[in-house]
């Protein structure tokens, strides 16, 4: 077959690259439908103002239309989840954090995801969390 097929064709768009931002705390490197925010390995904790400031750029990206986050941070990265109330979360579809396995994480993790009233997941690669977001569209 010369051409690929048309769900080959649309995951292959749906996982291109469009835009990478730097921020002195990490990256987001956005998608088509989702964005996927890594948190450098030596940050201890993701302060309101980084969640602010990523959100703001979020939103002004995607203008409107829904969108998943991908949230990699390492064990030693906190997040305290009450930031999620100062935060315009209305088109966020769903929230999938990729962190290695760590008892206190899944801890962390369940009180995070009462936070949050839409789709939560949580994955140890990224790759899973991608596939996870690709099913939204």
């Amino acid at each position: 077959v010369l051409f690929p097929s048309k769900k080959k064709k649309k995951a292959y768009f749906s996982s291109m690259l469009l835009k990478t931002i730097p921020y002195p705390f990490g990256e987001a490197k956005y998608y088509p439908s989702f964005i996927h925010v890594k948190f450098r390995e030596d940050l201890d904790d993701v302060k309101l103002e980084y969640s602010k400031q990523v959100f703001k750029d979020i939103e002004a990206f995607y203008d409107g239309a829904k969108y998943v986050v991908i949230s990699e941070r390492g064990l030693n990265t906190s997040f305290n989840p009450i930031n999620m109330k100062s935060l315009n979360l209305s088109k966020m579809q769903g929230l999938a954090v990729v962190s290695p396995e760590g008892t206190v994480r899944r801890d962390e993790l369940i009180i995070e995801q009462g936070y949050y009233k839409g789709s939560f997941a949580f994955f140890t690669t990224y790759k899973a969390a991608e596939e996870w977001a690709l099913t939204f569209e």
